[in-house]
């Protein structure tokens, strides 16, 4: 990143410059030895900042991919800063087979954006989604709510329905123990006024599809990649810090960047889930989506009934109003969502 925003909790490094060469060489290395499934439906570049990449770099570590994996008619998203976009790298993004961008725009509040301490302002980040829309029939804008002034919440959520992105993630702000924003966490607002603020982009995004917990789509425009995710399904991580999941391991690279780039690939710390586990995480991540946990798709995937592995906890889930038994699925309710992390909890 070209400045570490004191809000994230993510494997980041600042550099001034562009991405090193030994990073990318490390990327391509780990990408091409990977050992594992051969199909690929979607890819996707995420934070740090992927519009770093100088586009033969993006190209490089496309091609890394493509020859190592099959992949027919991928999503392929890079998210990018809104001070980044330019005419000529939306250009080059496309001619590298980028087909749907993750814009961060958090806010188009220029009070919130300096407390979030983001480089770009409310016009910028106008001007990005504007030249990203005239380009990307498939794009998303990420936004923030929680960080002052909460008044100017509304504004942004108007601005946001204005440009008409086909999707939007809108996530609170934390205050992480390990980031700057730790020593400031007397700063965040109380639950209430955070319920208050995801209300209020509920009603503001009336017109889209609110099918997970913080993510509003358009007909079809539901993110693949990270549908994947919440489906428990598998995925191939790579870089440093990175997640996989691969036949039923979840594995971690080395966070530190250095030891990355010695030892592109090897795992900081692997482990192998049981039965029970997956079915756990799966159950979990499904009760995040609008449309919840397919009672036929849960059989198939394990061979058994979900009510005979977690009965008593949905029927409790459900007598409190957090689940509803659709006949055909275990789906959240309203307050489910609101309440999400109950569900978790009553689960494990």
């Amino acid at each position: 990143c070209r400045t570490c925003c004191p809000y994230c909790d993510f494997v980041k490094q600042q550099i001034d410059g562009g991405v090193p060469a030994r990073f990318i060489e490390a990327l391509c290395i780990e990408i091409e030895a990977f050992e594992g499934p051969e199909e690929v439906d979607s890819i996707f570049f995420g934070g740090g900042t992927p519009s770093l990449l100088a586009p033969a770099d993006l190209k490089r570590v496309l091609g890394a991919v493509s020859a190592r994996f099959q992949c027919t008619a991928p999503e392929v998203s890079l998210e990018a800063n809104p001070d980044d976009v330019t005419d000529a790298l939306v250009a080059a993004w496309r001619d590298a087979g980028v087909n749907r961008l993750s814009l961060g725009v958090q806010s188009f509040d220029d009070g919130a954006l300096r407390y979030l301490g983001r480089r770009h302002d409310a016009r910028a980040a106008q001007r990005a989604c504007e030249r990203v829309a005239a380009d990307f029939d498939s794009w998303s804008m990420d936004l923030i709510f929680g960080a002052p002034p909460t008044s100017a919440w509304g504004d942004t959520l108007r601005r946001c329905v204005d440009l008409a992105p086909p999707h939007v993630a809108a996530y609170g702000l934390t205050y992480e123990a390990t980031t700057p924003f730790g020593r400031r966490k007397d700063e965040a607002v109380s639950d209430e006024v955070s319920l208050a603020l995801y209300k209020e982009a509920e009603v503001a995004l009336a017109g889209y599809g609110h099918y997970e917990i913080s993510n509003f789509a358009l007909p079809g425009r539901e993110a693949k990649h990270n549908l994947v995710y919440w489906r428990n399904e598998g995925y191939a991580g790579f870089g440093p810090g990175a997640y996989s999941f691969v036949g039923g391991v979840r594995a971690r690279n080395h966070a530190n960047v250095t030891a990355y780039c010695e030892r592109p690939g090897e795992k900081g710390e692997s482990l192998p889930l049981g039965e029970t586990e997956v079915k756990l995480e799966t159950l979990i991540q499904h009760l995040r989506l609008r449309t919840g946990l397919g009672k036929t798709a849960y059989l198939q995937r394990f061979g058994t009934a979900v009510e005979t592995d977690f009965g008593l906890q949905l029927e409790a889930l459900t007598r409190r109003g957090l689940l509803e038994d659709t006949g055909a699925a275990y789906a959240p309710t309203a307050e489910g969502f609101y309440l999400n992390n109950e569900i978790g909890l009553a689960l494990v």
